[in-house]
């Protein structure tokens, strides 16, 4: 049964412009260490940040938590599962938060298209 659903969209110029002036440097709350490493080793750093942001943005809106710190933000892990996919990881108060609406399962989905990218994420008992 699904009891979240969450959506964002973020735009990637938006991503370019931010990591170019160092807006998303790790002090700041935004990502984990592993989510900056994989994502400033990638091919494309901005559109992979844009996908984690835009991820962990569906998260709590599924969650239906509002953002009242940026550790937050890293209470909400995108990282990769065995298949190489994208999966999402809570900790701290939103697992807690998650196991109190009875979550299972989190479905992820991200899109990316050449000026934003998008995603979706689904909370499951």
């Amino acid at each position: 049964m699904i009891v979240g659903l969450g959506i964002d969209l973020v735009e990637n110029g938006r991503v370019t412009q931010e990591l170019a002036r160092g807006d998303w440097r790790q002090e700041n709350g935004v990502f984990t260490s592993e989510e900056i490493r994989r994502c400033s080793t990638g091919r494309n750093p901005a559109l992979l940040y844009a996908a984690c942001f835009a991820a962990k943005e569906a998260t709590l809106k599924a969650l239906g938590v509002g953002v009242s710190d940026l550790a937050m933000f890293r209470e909400v892990e995108i990282g990769l599962d065995e298949n190489g996919e994208y999966a999402v990881i809570l900790h701290d108060r939103l697992k807690s938060e998650s196991e109190q609406l009875g979550v299972r399962h989190i479905r992820v989905s991200i899109a990316a298209a050449a000026k934003q990218t998008g995603a979706m994420v689904i909370l499951e008992s």
